[in-house]
Formats: structure tokens, C-alpha cells, sequence
């Protein structure tokens, strides 16, 4: 089913509309926060960390302060919170005008108000940046959302500079047998069509992003350890998070010596060089 962007901003308006109200002690978000959240089993985010530390070593490899950065589809925006807290100079963009107050007012409750600002914007049309703006651009599973707009992918490129960075964490889209499970989760739990997920960011919308730019690196995450989503809910256990670490280990070995099965992985960080 084909959505149109409204449908999809009203979803994720009334999905961050939950946060507006939560006090400013639970909207703090910095470098310190992201890393103690990685390593709670308790928070949602541990079911991703091997994605989200590899995103922050990758992001922080480079000196960000007065970098100029584009949260891209923001969301909560946590990542360009983090990258102001480092002195960057951030500006949110989402679909959702909802989640870019929510960030401002998280950056108000972070104490780095005066290094952001904010857009609510279609990404098919970005106008309101000039051409090679932005230094950075870093997108958490934000690009999959946006390249059903038409020119969405150009629109990102015009405004990062030359020679500057992208920085995506994605899903991978390589493994026919994990998108089907992926499909069959989303049909089972009811997920709305307006959420945007119909896209699986792969190798053919890798190879669209590679003609454009200069360099292009995939870093791909989960193989067998995909099985985390079993588990989902159960980490605080200690018996999973053996079990979990057991694959991760296998994993590392197997792309070690097999690398061609990384296309085959369930996540991916994409650094690109314009």
C-alpha cells in the first residue's frame, strides 16, 4: 500500500506526542546518556547497541566541534543531541514538525539550545538549505523512510558538502529469509502502512548511493545474532545475554573469514564521502 507524507506525519505526530510532556530530567541526552543506555539491558535501545556503539565510534572519528550537522528524519534526536553535547552545530530535520519541537525542547533540557535549531520538512524537497551546507549528515534509519520521495536522495546529497560525510545506520535488506520474517512481523503485530517501513534499505539502493558519491563503506552488523529480536523484552535475563553474546562471537568469526556473507547481515552502518 502506498502512502502519501501527510499520512506518514500525522503516525509519527501522534507518536512523539507521547514525549511532549515528559519532565526535563527525562529529555537530558548526551554522549553519557546514549553510552549508559548501550549498556542497559532494561532500555529498548540495548536490543540494537552493536549498531548504535559502531554509529557512535564512527561519528566520533572524526573532530565534530563546529562541524555543521544534519540530523536527518531526527526523530527523538538523540544523535544530533549527542554530537551538540560534543560541539557540534546541529540542525534537525524531520517529516514530523511533533519530533522536531521534542528535540528542541530535549537540546532546551540538554543545555545545548544555543547550537541547534530545527526544520519540519518533506525530504523530497530541502530548499531551505542551501547547496553543501551541512558537513556531517547522519540518518538513524531515516533513509529507508525517505527514498520513496521522489529526488530525496539528490536533495540529501545537494546539501552535504563536498567532501563531507554521511553517516546512515540502517537495516539491511539482503536476506530474503529475514525480510520475510521481518514482513511476517509487521502483518502479525498489525503495524500501520503509515509507518513508512515498506522499504528494506539493500544492495540496490546501496549501489544508487555509491554512483553518487566518492567513497561509500558498509559495516555490517548481525548474521546469526539477528536472533535477537527473539528476545526482545527477555535481556535483563543473564542466560540470554550469553546466548546473545555466543552469536555475536560466532558472527565475528564467520565475517572474518567469510566476508561476503556480511551482505547477508540484518543491520549496517554506512559511512559515505561526498
Amino acid at each position: 500500500m502506498s502512502i502519501t507524507a501527510d499520512q506518514e506525519r500525522e503516525f509519527y505526530d501522534r507518536m512523539y506526542s507521547r514525549f511532549i510532556d515528559l519532565p526535563d530530567s527525562a529529555l537530558i541526552c548526551n554522549r553519557q546518556t546514549i553510552e549508559a543506555d548501550l549498556a542497559n539491558p532494561i532500555q529498548p535501545i540495548y536490543e540494537r547497541r552493536r549498531l548504535f556503539q559502531t554509529t557512535l565510534r564512527v561519528l566520533l572519528q572524526e573532530p565534530v566541534r563546529d562541524c555543521v550537522v544534519l540530523d536527518y528524519g531526527c526523530g527523538t534526536g538523540d544523535w544530533g543531541l549527542m554530537l551538540a553535547g560534543e560541539g557540534a552545530r546541529v540542525t534537525f530535520l524531520d517529516l514530523s514538525p511533533v519530533a522536531v519541537d521534542l528535540a528542541l525542547r530535549r537540546a532546551a533540557a540538554s543545555g545545548v539550545s544555543a547550537r541547534v535549531g530545527g526544520m519540519a520538512r518533506d525530504a523530497s524537497d530541502l530548499s531551505c538549505f542551501a547547496a553543501s551546507e551541512f558537513d556531517l549528515i547522519y540518518g538513524s534509519a531515516a533513509l529507508h523512510h525517505t527514498l520513496k520521495y521522489p529526488h530525496a536522495l539528490e536533495e540529501l546529497l545537494r546539501v552535504l558538502k563536498p567532501g563531507g560525510r554521511l553517516v546512515l545506520a540502517e537495516t539491511y535488506g539482503n536476506n530474503a529469509l529475514l525480510n520475510l520474517a521481518r514482513r511476517l512481523r509487521w502483518r502479525l503485530s498489525g503495524e500501520p502502512a503509515e509507518a513508512g517501513e515498506e522499504i528494506l534499505l539493500g544492495r540496490k539502493e546501496i549501489e544508487a548511493l555509491a554512483a553518487r558519491v566518492q567513497h561509500i563503506e558498509t559495516i555490517p552488523l548481525h548474521l546469526f545474532a539477528m536472533a535477537k529480536r527473539l528476545f526482545r523484552g527477555k535481556f535483563t535475563n543473564p542466560t540470554v545475554r550469553v546466548t546473545l553474546a555466543s552469536l555475536e562471537a560466532l558472527d565475528a568469526v564467520l565475517l572474518r573469514a567469510l566476508p561476503f556473507l556480511g551482505r547477508y547481515c540484518g543491520e549496517v552502518v554506512i559511512v559515505a564521502r561526498k
